[in-house]
């Protein structure tokens, strides 16, 4: 089947390749000439495990094609394509509603094609305000175009994407149109040998139910992290709580992992984009309203312990971190605490000294300045970023931090300070070695501390 795909992003381009991956003839079309250079050359402009891979495959074979989206070549591809992915951005607004704009380039485009399109099926992948469906289908049928205009949200973990693009846990199909339900499950169905998976629904449904599963994830994420705060506060442990909470069948143990909030490009923009449409219906989403506090109040636990155990004076501190990518196996940098923790210290007169395995790049162009100025100084070796540190900081949970050399450690650290961000160390083992160690949600301080239960 030839299928186009507009935007070669996170989504499009897990999308384009994987399709390509079964036999499909696939179009990715982008506007960055930079970004189809490097695809062309069997690249991929983003840290993902497998993806470079899968791209290659798909150009060896001659059955994925890069293009840029204005190339008369892609005009063609798409007259002669029955099915029309829509995977382009769509950015949150200040308000937290979500900016359209580049979806309705894409249907202008679309509707610059002869005929009436009544052939075509446009499936939008991009996460959209519910309705979007239903306006996209008024925009084209106001310039004569008749396509079938379905939904089908995506649900890619990002360090994860491509194997759950090809093995995925569910594939949802919004479209009460018939023969699109069908063409578009005989689509998928090489990704359903072992069971079929697809669930259909109305486009609307469709719409929601991203939303609805990612707003509840980011409450499991807020709502442990508000445990963590409170078992602090009251000289408990969160991950004794936690271990008692994910026997309970009902809960289960997924994304109830305590630390310094969630970030990327899906949770909060998401959860955002729901309150704003939820304002517009005057349906407030209080719940959700309260886990996006929650959350922005975790983001600062890092340097909020610091002001506490350094009284505000950081002068002449340098604080070394690990991990500055939002979470492991990516290099994203859309939302991640590190960001702001770095703006937060360098703003106090402190230095950063930092390592990721994956997000340097991006921290290069994101922080030039502070690179130029000396206030950022960034490695290629974790043990390097804390020489002379006051402080290490554990932001993003990487396979390679998890059991360091802590003696190494120690002899490095101008002082045997360490805040766990992820609580990925144990507590009783540092202070053993004379660390003061801070976990989130447990009793922090040096080997003598005592925690004491705060009372009202």
């Amino acid at each position: 089947m030839k299928i186009c795909v507009f935007g070669a992003g996170y989504v499009g381009l897990v999308q384009a390749a994987g399709l390509a991956s079964t036999g499909n003839t696939v179009f990715a079309a982008d506007v960055s000439e930079e970004k189809l250079k490097l695809m062309r050359e069997g690249k991929s402009p983003i840290f993902e495990a497998g993806l470079e891979e899968l791209i290659q495959a798909g150009l060896q074979s001659k059955r994925l094609h890069f293009l840029h989206v204005a190339d008369p070549a892609f005009e063609r591809a798409l007259r002669e394509s029955r099915v029309i992915f829509v995977a382009v951005g769509t950015p949150e607004k200040p308000d937290g509603s979500s900016d359209l704009s580049y979806l309705f380039k894409v249907m202008d485009q679309l509707s610059s094609l002869e005929g009436e399109l009544r052939d075509k099926i446009v499936v939008i992948k991009s996460t959209v305000p519910v309705g979007t469906g239903d306006e996209v289908e008024d925009y084209l049928r106001k310039k004569s175009k008749f396509p079938v205009v379905a939904s089908n949200p995506e649900f890619l973990k990002q360090g994860s994407a491509v194997q759950d693009f090809l093995k995925p846990e569910r594939v949802i199909i919004g479209t009460l149109d018939p023969e699109a339900m069908e063409l578009l499950a005989e689509l998928h169905h090489p990704f359903m040998l072992k069971r079929d998976r697809i669930i259909s629904m109305s486009r609307r449904s469709a719409e929601l139910v991203k939303y609805a599963c990612n707003c509840f994830l980011a409450t499991k994420i807020s709502f442990i992290n508000e445990m963590a705060r409170l078992a602090e506060a009251m000289g408990a442990d969160i991950r004794e709580i936690r271990a008692g909470m994910i026997t309970d069948s009902r809960i289960g143990d997924q994304f109830l992992f305590p630390g310094i909030g969630y970030g990327g490009s899906c949770l909060p923009k998401d959860s955002h984009s729901l309150v704003a449409q939820g304002k517009a219906l005057k349906e407030p989403m209080k719940i959700l309203e309260a886990i996006d506090f929650v959350n922005r109040r975790q983001r600062a636990w890092v340097a909020d312990k610091l002001e506490e155990v350094w009284r505000s004076d950081f002068k002449g501190k340098v604080i070394g971190l690990w991990g500055l990518a939002f979470k492991p196996n990516t290099d994203d940098l859309r939302e991640a605490p590190s960001v702001d923790l770095i703006r937060r210290l360098i703003g106090h007169g402190a230095k950063v000294q930092a390592h990721d395995p994956a997000a340097i790049p991006n921290v290069q162009k994101l922080f030039a300045k502070e690179l130029k100025e000396g206030s950022l100084q960034l490695f290629e070796e974790p043990y390097d970023a804390l020489g002379g540190a006051h402080a290490l900081a554990v932001l993003t949970e990487w396979p390679e931090y998890r059991s360091p050399d802590f003696d190494k450690i120690k002899v490095t650290l101008a002082e045997a300070l360490v805040l766990d961000g992820r609580n990925i160390y144990d507590a009783a083992s540092l202070r053993k070695k004379d660390f003061t160690y801070y976990g989130v949600g447990a009793p922090g301080g040096g080997p003598k501390t005592r925690p004491k239960l705060k009372t009202a």
